[in-house]
């Protein structure tokens, strides 16, 4: 990955990003939990893909986590942000999301951000292991 290529000194901390909006119902919004939300969206490959980019870089990646983003509101947002000591980001260039219901793409809070946003190419190839795909990214 570019961040991780670039870091000469010191270590990154690699948050993935999932925003999803909050249930209407109250009942449902009472048994809302971000952690099974992650155990639900995590696959194996995906697993499997985070272990090879810490084994690979693990000597530049302090820490990679995936966080949950329920707002709705770009100060919410910057708020997440900070909270989370973010201060670059690195997005998939053409790359079509497919978003799980009730999720929502960040990237018009992340493009009125202000952060510096690098776009990294995404080579979606139908046969090829997810792992291997993610893995990609964190290439130069």
């Amino acid at each position: 990955m570019e961040a991780v290529q670039s870091v000469q000194i010191g270590s990154v901390n690699v948050v993935f990003l999932h925003c999803v909006y909050l249930p209407n119902s109250i009942l449902d919004l009472l048994f809302f939990s971000k952690k099974e939300l992650i155990k639900r969206l995590v696959t194996p490959a995906f697993e499997d893909a985070c272990k090879v980019i810490r084994s690979k870089y693990a000597s530049k990646i302090n820490s990679l986590r995936i966080e949950i983003f329920t707002g709705f509101t770009h100060s919410a947002f910057e708020n997440f942000l900070a909270g989370n000591k973010i201060d670059e980001v690195f997005a998939p260039k053409g790359y079509q999301l497919q978003l799980p219901k009730n999720s929502f793409d960040p990237m018009p809070f992340i493009n009125r951000s202000g952060l510096p946003i690098t776009q990294v190419t995404w080579k979606h190839v139908g046969d090829t292991p997810e792992k291997n795909q993610l893995a990609e990214l964190f290439l130069i």
